[in-house]
Formats: C-alpha cells, sequence, structure tokens
C-alpha cells in the first residue's frame, strides 16, 4: 500500500483529453473548500509548478489566479481599492499612470509572473518613447504602491516594483528672482486686482492651491503680530474647482505677516468690499476666500498660475513661473542667512531634509561660517598655546644659556643602532608649555662638537634625515 500523501502536498492526475492538471488544498474560505489548480501537458511540468505554488500555500497566501493579468488586477485596485483613501487628484494621477504608462507595457502579463525584470523593461520603453525620469519614476511609484496591496492580500508573494531599480532624477537647481528682481515684479503688479495675492505668494512662499484656498478667517491677531493660518488649498479635479484641506501636517502651518503685507492686505479688503457692493445679489462668496472672482466664486487655480509668466514678461524679466516665485521666496530667505529649519517651516515641507535636498546649493556662506566658527574654536585658542618643538628647539640650542649648560646635558651613552636609527639619537622635550631642555647622546668613538653652533648644524641634518624617513 502507497504511502499517503501528507497536507498541502497536492495531487497529480491526468484528465480524458491527455492533459495533466495538479491540486493543492488550501484550506476553508467563507465556508468552503479552497483549492489551488494547475494544468500542463506533462507530468512534469505539473510537478514543477506544484513545486512554485507550495512555498507560497506554506506561507498562507491566497495566491492570485492564473490568468489574472496586471491589466485586470490595476482596473480592480482603481475602481475598488483607491477611491476615499487618496485625493481625487491624485486618483486621476494614478488612473492616468496606469492607462498611459503602466499597461501598453507589462498589462497582458499575468499578475503572478510579473517578475522585476518587467517592470525594469517597462521603465525601459518609457524611457525610449521621451518620458522624463520623473515621469517613470511616477508610473514605477504607481505599480509599487497596487502590489503592495496585492502583497498584503496575498495574491503574491513579493513586491517586484520595489524590488525593481528605479529611474535616477538628475538634481535640477531651481531659478531664482535676485532681490531687485523681486522688487521689480512687485512693482509690475502694484495697483492689479490680485495684487495682494502675487505679493503673498513671493513673500511667504506659498503654493497657488493655499493662496486661493486663504480665507478672511485664517487672518488673526495673535501675540501683537498679525498671523495667516495656511490650512486648505484650492484644487481643480474631475468634481471641479473645490476647497481641499492640506495632506500633511507639515503643509499646515502659520505664518507671520510684516507691515507692508498687512497693508496691501487691507486695501485688497477694501477692494472686495466695493466689488461685493457692485455685484450686490450676484456676489457669491459662502467660504469667505481672500481672493475670488468678481462675482466672489473661487478662482481657477492654472489659470491664476498662467498670469505670473505675462506679469512678468510684460515688466521685462523674462518668462517666470509661479511655483519660481515660490522657489524665489525660500532663495531669498537662505541668502539673507535665515536659518534652514525656520525655512523649511515657512515653505510647508514635511521635513527639514527636504528643504536641505531642494536648497541645499543655496548655502555656501553657511559652509563658510560654519568652517570659520571650527577654526576659531580648535585652533585660535589651543594652537598658540602648543610650542613648536622643532623650533623651540633650535632657538634654545642658539642662545648663550643653551651654549653654557651643553656640557651638562652632553653623555657618551649610546642609543639606538649606528647607521639604521637616525631618529633614536635622544631628543626628549618636556611637557609643553615648560623650558625646553634636550638631551643628545653620541655614540661611543664619535667626537662630540666643540661649539653649539655645529651642534645646530648636526640637529637640522638629523632633522631632515628623519623626516625623509617619515615622508
Amino acid at each position: 500500500m502507497g504511502k499517503r500523501r501528507g497536507r498541502g502536498e497536492g495531487s497529480i492526475y491526468q484528465r480524458d483529453d491527455g492533459r495533466w492538471i495538479g491540486a493543492v488544498d488550501l484550506g476553508w474560505s467563507s465556508g468552503k473548500r479552497a483549492r489551488k489548480v494547475v494544468n500542463g501537458r506533462t507530468r512534469a511540468e505539473v510537478v514543477k509548478r506544484l513545486q512554485e505554488v507550495q512555498p507560497a500555500v506554506a506561507q498562507g497566501l491566497t495566491l492570485a489566479p492564473d490568468r489574472l493579468t496586471v491589466e485586470t488586477y490595476l482596473a480592480d485596485w482603481i475602481s475598488q481599492r483607491i477611491p476615499g483613501t487618496v485625493s481625487l487628484r491624485t486618483e486621476a494621477l494614478y488612473l492616468r499612470a496606469v492607462s498611459v504608462y503602466i499597461n501598453p507595457s507589462i498589462g497582458k502579463v499575468r499578475l503572478t509572473k510579473l517578475t522585476p525584470s518587467d517592470v525594469s523593461g517597462m521603465l525601459a520603453d518609457l524611457e525610449t518613447q521621451g518620458y522624463s525620469p520623473s515621469t517613470r519614476r511616477m508610473a514605477r511609484a504607481t505599480l509599487r504602491r497596487a502590489l503592495r496591496f496585492a502583497e498584503q492580500d496575498g495574491l503574491v508573494s513579493r513586491n517586484v516594483a520595489a524590488i525593481a531599480e528605479g529611474p535616477k532624477l538628475d538634481r535640477r537647481e531651481g531659478r531664482s528672482l535676485t532681490p531687485e528682481q523681486a522688487q521689480a515684479f512687485l512693482g509690475a503688479v502694484v495697483g492689479n486686482r490680485l495684487e495682494a495675492a502675487y505679493v503673498i505668494t513671493l513673500a511667504l512662499g506659498l503654493r497657488r492651491g493655499e493662496v486661493l484656498g486663504l480665507s478672511w478667517e485664517d487672518v488673526v491677531i495673535a501675540e501683537n503680530a498679525v498671523v495667516l493660518t495656511v490650512c486648505r488649498q484650492l484644487v481643480r479635479d474631475k468634481g471641479g474647482v473645490h476647497l481641499s484641506d492640506l495632506k500633511t501636517a507639515g503643509s499646515r502651518r502659520t505664518l507671520h505677516l510684516s507691515g507692508p503685507l498687512v497693508e496691501v492686505l487691507e486695501r485688497h479688503h477694501r477692494r472686495q468690499e466695493a466689488e461685493e457692493l457692485v455685484r450686490g445679489k450676484r456676489w457669491n462668496n459662502e467660504s469667505g476666500l481672500i481672493f475670488t472672482s468678481t462675482i466672489g466664486t473661487p478662482l481657477d487655480p492654472e489659470q491664476f498660475g498662467k498670469t505670473v509668466p505675462k506679469i512678468c514678461e510684460s515688466a521685462g524679466l523674462g518668462h517666470w513661473s509661479i511655483h519660481e516665485l515660490r522657489h524665489s521666496c525660500a532663495s531669498l530667505l537662505i541668502a539673507m542667512e535665515v536659518p534652514l529649519e525656520i525655512v523649511s517651516e515657512q515653505m510647508g515641507h514635511a521635513s527639514i531634509r527636504v528643504t536641505k535636498d531642494v536648497y541645499g546649493h543655496l548655502m555656501p556662506k553657511a559652509r563658510a561660517r560654519a568652517a570659520e566658527a571650527m577654526r576659531t574654536v580648535l585652533f585660535d585658542v589651543i594652537v598658540p598655546e602648543r610650542p613648536p618643538l622643532f623650533t623651540g628647539l633650535a632657538t634654545q640650542l642658539a642662545t648663550s644659556e643653551a651654549t653654557d649648560s651643553y656640557s651638562e646635558v652632553v653623555n657618551r651613552t649610546f642609543v639606538g643602532r649606528p647607521g639604521l636609527d637616525p631618529g633614536t639619537l635622544g631628543v626628549f622635550p618636556e611637557c609643553p608649555g615648560t623650558s625646553l631642555s634636550v638631551q643628545i647622546c653620541w655614540p661611543e668613538g664619535v667626537a662630540c662638537p666643540p661649539t653649539s653652533t655645529e651642534v645646530l648644524s648636526r640637529l637640522n641634518s638629523w632633522l631632515d634625515s628623519w623626516l625623509d624617513l617619515r615622508s
């Protein structure tokens, strides 16, 4: 009688049509016995496939159906797992990444057969098509997040998108307005209906959505200062233009307003009150936004951003984007030696590391100050108190006092090996900070030099030989 199969070893049999079938018991699921079935043309092929499946079964993985493709899985991920977990704008970015970048390359590959080389091939295809490193990075990030869900559900044993090497991004140093250019820009927006919006964008470094999402309730007086709280943004997605809370705690911040900013906001407030009076019932600003259309409705962030290049070009500054106004704010703050952690808070970065990565190249003054500070601490005080050994030795030997005491410090005790150790001729200085005494020992049979000048000459020759050996 044959040996009974162990649990999870699977069974293999041949159908009437000649194909071989293998099955592995997955246990009970939702009140039913679940099995993983594989098939092949030969018994050896089925045995090999069962051997590939059994380790995953031992780990408790559910295992995706053999015919489940990457395209089918991603469609279910987009429609079932993503809604409600991210903003509508991010959801739209995921959908575009799946439909435009991922599916055309690996959409037909079976999910369980997807390998890191398949992901690398997809990235190579995108590069061949001329897509930028940031676009390729976004495609890989989308696939990595989707496969993380598949890994959690036990459909795959590993996240191959996380294993595959991502594209390297070239570090681009963004442009920044000089102080003179920034002042010229501010002069160009004087009298503009949205002057205050442009001034705040440059002076506070806000994103375009953050500027348009400000309300009058966000401006308050606290601790004898006027402060502005940034907590919402105006976004455009498939649902239209609407307000949305900022995603991260670092993005939500409170900023102090200088006197000129307070004045420009006050002028804008009076302008807005006049517009509301003129529009009457047509005025519609339910959210109390600071910057609105001429009838009080929210502005389109994309259209607002497009006005900045036009203003810059009309002012003779060339083409500058609204994001470069934000970049200029950070650059000017760093140029004024504002601490990096304060700049990070002002910009609403998730961490100071982000600020350092983006704006670290703008800090040569800070690096120079660091070098100067260490020079002052380590060398200005300590080095002068440390007497130079060789200079002190030669100086004392050349003095009359050293000459007078010469006969007292010289003896004829042999030290070291002649011809091999010039360094063992016996120079023994006392502790730094005290007077220096020297003991010079000459080998037997070597005549003692009669004068201090000859002592100094021989000592210098010995020092040269010693230094040559050390180098």
